[in-house]
């Protein structure tokens, strides 16, 4: 039986959210931000969550693909504002989140799935054999 429980955000990491550059640049009142998971995904989930979020169910006009990533047991948002997540981005981290923790449920039944058919294939190999072998006579 699967044991994956999903992934939440609890919250901003307010303390690690950098400074914009302000350098009057295109995009240099933006900054990065990011977000603590309630733990450190597996590497199937950390690898399609940016995908998720860079193609969501829903999405307004002010949505930003490429922007994403996960590291460790956190989401960056590269390139945003604190004004951007709560009036759009929010929105899709949570749509994004819903869609990785089905993707990953459903990847890991597959694979356990496939671990319990190869050790059942395994089994019947090794019945098999002693089973016939039983029938071979040299005497």
């Amino acid at each position: 039986m699967p044991s994956f429980e999903p992934i939440q955000i609890t919250t901003i990491i307010v303390k690690d959210v950098t400074k914009p550059r302000n350098d009057g640049t295109r995009g240099s009142a933006l900054y990065n931000v990011p977000f603590q998971l309630s733990r450190r995904p597996p590497a199937a989930w950390a690898e399609y969550f940016p995908k998720a979020w860079d193609h969501p169910t829903s999405f307004t006009s002010q949505h930003r693909p490429g922007i994403c990533e996960v590291v460790g047991d956190r989401i960056w948002l590269n390139g945003t504002t604190l004004e951007e997540v709560e009036a759009t981005h929010q929105a899709t981290l949570k749509l994004a989140l819903a869609e990785t923790n089905t993707k990953y449920a459903a990847h890991e039944t597959e694979q356990l799935a496939a671990k319990e058919k190869q050790r059942q294939t395994a089994e019947d190999h090794e019945r098999h054999v002693t089973e016939t072998a039983k029938k071979i006579k040299f005497d």
